[in-house]
């Protein structure tokens, strides 16, 4: 199986033969090629196709694992695709406008206060869980929204991870803000003299829900399932 590349990862290569508890020595026995080849591989990664197939014989792995991990999905950005995917996000969008002028006037559903501490909670959940590198990668990955060549790779994976994360991050927010809204509205109760009043509190309260919703439906969730069905994908093309 060839390889664009002919370059190995030495790290990746010291690593399988350490875990496996073989010297160079030894590698190179189990994988037929001399001491001065597995060497060379190590120092540098130079490699023929034929050294790349026996080390991957010899690790009983694929020989694609021998190979650098880039951290960065690669994708063919082609301006028909991009149109594609910005017209279809634009009638998401303009379909949810749509609705909002239907139920009323749009500042009925303006709260800035739940947006930030939504946002807020999100990343600073991303960077708990995937660190600062996770946190970069979860911005400037929302580009790729726009394409639709992305190769499957450990890179797409670990994207579409985060973003799965984030849709559970940004609904255990809504879940939050929505129960301090109700709690304060009870505690509240007894100063309360108009029904008006309650049912508006009420409608505070479950905008956060739908700021959640929006975010997570039309953003973090086509953008995962696109990321993450690249691999199904490429067995039908």
């Amino acid at each position: 199986m060839s390889h664009l590349s002919t370059h190995l990862s030495p790290e990746r290569i010291k690593h399988l033969r350490k875990e496996n508890g073989w010297s160079q020595e030894l590698l190179a026995k189990a994988s037929g090629l001399s001491l001065r080849t597995i060497q060379r591989a190590e120092k540098d990664g130079n490699s023929s196709a034929e050294t790349q197939l026996a080390l991957a014989a010899a690790f009983d792995i694929s020989p694609q694992e021998l190979f650098p991990v880039s951290s960065t999905p690669e994708v063919n950005w082609k301006r028909k695709n991009i149109m594609q995917s910005f017209v279809a996000l634009m009638v998401v969008v303009g379909a949810i406008v749509m609705l909002f002028m239907l139920g009323g006037q749009l500042e009925y559903f303006m709260d800035w206060a739940s947006a930030l501490f939504l946002i807020l909670l999100m990343y600073s959940g991303t960077v708990v869980a995937f660190g600062s590198h996770g946190f970069v990668k979860s911005i400037t990955g929302l580009g790729y929204l726009f394409a639709n060549d992305i190769s499957h790779s450990p890179a797409t994976d670990f994207l579409a991870e985060i973003y799965k994360k984030q849709i559970q991050f940004i609904y255990g927010g809504a879940f939050i803000g929505l129960l301090i809204g109700v709690i304060s509205i009870h505690s509240n109760y007894t100063n309360i003299d108009e029904k008006f009043t309650v049912h508006a509190a009420y409608a505070v309260c479950l905008l956060v829900v739908l700021y959640a919703a929006i975010v997570a439906e039309v953003l973090l969730r086509p953008l995962a399932t696109k990321l993450s069905s690249r691999e199904l994908a490429t067995r039908f093309d």
